[in-house]
């Protein structure tokens, strides 16, 4: 984004007027801090109408529910600081944790209850009576902050979310068609970079599109609606990188055994790409299905053997799959374009998010002790200003907790807060002292929250914008009557740093991890709830929804560990893998056992020995990712292809769990081949 767009400058403009708003309104009002009002006018602030509005409400209810707490504990322990200490600090541990498992930006609401708690109870232990004017004050300065906020960003020149969403559903979409247009088109060896690059995009276009959909439902009743229908589309674009990786994977096997597409096959494989590319409305899915049958056909009459026919059947499917999807996404977007109320809503099916209890746990844990930690050095040193350090503690380590190496983010933080104390000293010294009206104030801040407002509207600088946002009103001490304490404010300065000292080298010691270290959890995670479907699927009780749940579960952690594994290819992360096959191995398994339990029964075809050893080869997984499959697991699969073969020859109901048992065997050995038919037993027949 340019530093001059229209769309900076509005953002700049509505934010200045609505904090200066805010500010005269608390002054009006006789509140106890008006800087605080101006403070949430900026964290509350966002480019578009929708997220400011959800954001206000998000920070309000933070708020009330951290302010409860404070109540409520505050007399029965105010007495003792030990115990108000533990208390709090307990308190912004627990509601980080709650906070860490919402991925959407709800968490926002039990994360500001944490830290607001903190806020509103360290700096009134020096005067327990007016912690309830406190609390009050404190609510109401932030209702009227995000009031104006709100009705600024709502009402002047509002930007919606919604051209944004759709936009970002139809990239994730462009780039899916993009990728697959490289597959089929490139030679399997020309993988270039802009593909991998395709792939992270995609794996970060779910948590970005559901992020839109929570700001987007704020925007009213034809934003509400779009975001039905959005919802729809996103459950089916999930699925593109599962089948682009599958189809990249049978090509890449039909070109290294230099398998021929047939005329049939070749004729339908041109007519996709021409329906790819635009150029023609063909019913492809109907040839796609015709193509199929046809390899059947020519497998039983012996014309293809069972490998060529299964590879060439496996490669129509998956581009059958995308063709879905596609149909899926394009008959959705015609009711968005059309904004037809008469639509249904489609229920977004969220399946359960990964969530890492190992890690929350962690960081919940840091945020306690370098919170708690802060306040024994606050209560040792008898520092009667101190107070800020401890708060600071917990808002820096709730704030950066959902980082995977909150290191860089917080020394960025620090750097926010030397500059902005800079320019405080600049202003307490030289312009605050001439302004003697409310008038005048704000000639005097306007430049600079204009030009901070601008800062904060670039992608690029909007973090450390947004610090300096928000911690100069509070080192200025903008007060009722303008004139800042010197010394209470060094005193605020330096409480700062110790805060923020503190909870970097806490964080470094037992919270800093490499991403690389965050994906191998997931996907040891999701090796742990592949042998557990696996078992399920032994025991025959698993269902069709459990299918499509794991499915959900597993690819929303792949969309966590591709971006991790670019930026940090660890070699035991490279060479485990990122759960696609997984996915695939899990499907494979319920398609090929669940679905044709009874067909498997009547033909004798016991499949107990190759779930056996499956399970010990994930076993061994989970201690090693870098594990691979024992001779034993393939020997036990080529046996059962072998006499799955001999009897789909004379029942043809068989090709289906074959097809399917090949597919597990593709998911584990990718360049085996398939088996022949042992000597003896060719002697037998």
């Amino acid at each position: 984004m340019k530093w001059f767009s229209k769309s900076a400058v509005l953002f700049s403009a509505k934010t200045c007027l609505a904090a200066f708003l805010a500010f005269y309104i608390a002054l009006e009002l006789n509140l106890d801090k008006p800087a605080w009002s101006l403070t949430t006018v900026y964290v509350a602030s966002q480019l578009y109408s929708g997220s400011t509005v959800s954001k206000s409400i998000f920070r309000f209810f933070g708020t009330l529910l951290g302010g409860l707490f404070t109540l409520l504990v505050y007399p029965a322990t105010v007495q003792d600081p030990l115990l108000f200490s533990l208390c709090i600090s307990l308190w912004v541990a627990v509601c980080l944790y709650l906070s860490l498992h919402d991925r959407t930006p709800k968490s926002y609401v039990f994360m500001l209850a944490g830290y607001s708690a903190a806020i509103m109870g360290f700096p009134d232990v020096v005067s327990p009576s007016a912690i309830t004017y406190t609390v009050i004050s404190r609510i109401e300065e932030i209702t009227v902050a995000i009031v104006c906020s709100s009705l600024v960003h709502r009402l002047l020149w509002p930007v919606s979310m919604r051209n944004l969403l759709e936009q970002s559903v139809n990239l994730w979409f462009q780039n899916a068609r993009k990728l697959c247009s490289e597959l089929v088109t490139a030679m399997p060896a020309e993988k270039s970079v802009e593909r991998d690059d395709i792939l992270v995009q995609m794996a970060n276009y779910p948590l970005n599109v559901e992020t839109l959909i929570t700001h987007c439902v704020y925007e009213g009743d034809a934003a509400r609606r779009l975001v039905r229908l959005v919802s729809v589309q996103y459950q089916h674009l999930s699925y593109f990188i599962p089948t682009l990786t599958a189809i990249e994977s049978r090509l890449n096997l039909l070109a290294q055994q230099q398998i021929r597409f047939p005329e049939y096959v070749a004729e339908v494989f041109q007519q996709f790409l021409l329906w790819l590319n635009g150029e023609e409305q063909l019913p492809v899915r109907d040839k796609l299905a015709a193509a199929q049958e046809q390899l059947k056909h020519a497998w039983q009459e012996g014309r293809f053997n069972s490998e060529e026919t299964i590879l060439l059947i496996g490669l129509l499917e998956r581009l059958l799959n995308f063709v879905r999807i596609v149909d899926a996404y394009q008959s959705v977007s015609e009711r968005v374009s059309e904004w037809t109320p008469a639509v249904k809503a489609g229920k977004m099916a969220r399946a359960h998010k990964h969530v890492d209890k190992g890690l929350l746990l962690l960081s919940s844990f840091t945020a306690f002790i370098a919170t708690f930690a802060t306040c024994l050095f606050w209560i040792g040193s008898g520092w009667s200003d101190g107070a800020t350090a401890p708060m600071m503690a917990a808002v820096l380590c709730s704030f950066f907790a959902g980082m995977d190496s909150p290191i860089a983010p917080m020394k960025l933080f620090l750097k926010g807060v030397l500059i902005s104390m800079a320019i405080s000293l600049m202003y307490i010294t030289l312009f605050i002292p001439q302004a003697v009206t409310f008038e005048a104030l704000v000639i005097c801040l306007a430049p600079g929250l204009l030009a901070l407002g601008l800062v904060i509207a670039n992608p690029a600088t909007n973090l450390i914008g947004l610090i300096v946002a928000t911690q100069i009103p509070g080192l200025i001490g903008m007060s009722h009557h303008f004139k800042p304490d010197l010394q209470l404010i060094v005193n605020a300065m330096l409480s700062t740093l110790v805060g923020i000292a503190f909870a970097l080298v806490i964080t470094a010691l037992i919270r800093n991890k490499r991403p690389s270290w965050t994906a191998k959890r997931a996907v040891r995670k999701g090796i742990r709830e592949l042998l557990h479907f696996i078992a399920t699927v032994r025991l025959n009780s698993v269902t069709l929804t459990a299918r499509q749940q794991f499915v959900s579960r597993t690819l929303d952690k792949v969309n966590i560990i591709l971006p991790r594994k670019r930026v940090d290819p660890a070699p035991d992360l490279v060479s485990g893998g990122n759960l696609i096959a997984e996915a695939w191995l899990g499907a494979n398994c319920y398609d090929y056992y669940t679905r044709h339990r009874e067909l498997l029964l009547a033909h004798h075809i016991e499949s107990a020995a190759m779930f056996h050893e499956l399970s010990q080869f994930l076993k061994r997984r989970l201690k090693s990712l870098q594990s691979s499959p024992q001779p034993q697991l393939l020997a036990e699969l080529n046996t059962l292809l072998l006499r799955l073969e001999a009897a789909a020859i004379q029942e043809n109901r068989l090709f289906a769990p074959m097809f399917h048992l090949f597919n597990i065997r593709l998911s584990l050995f990718p360049s085996a081949r398939w088996p022949e038919i042992p000597y003896s037993a060719e002697q037998g027949i």
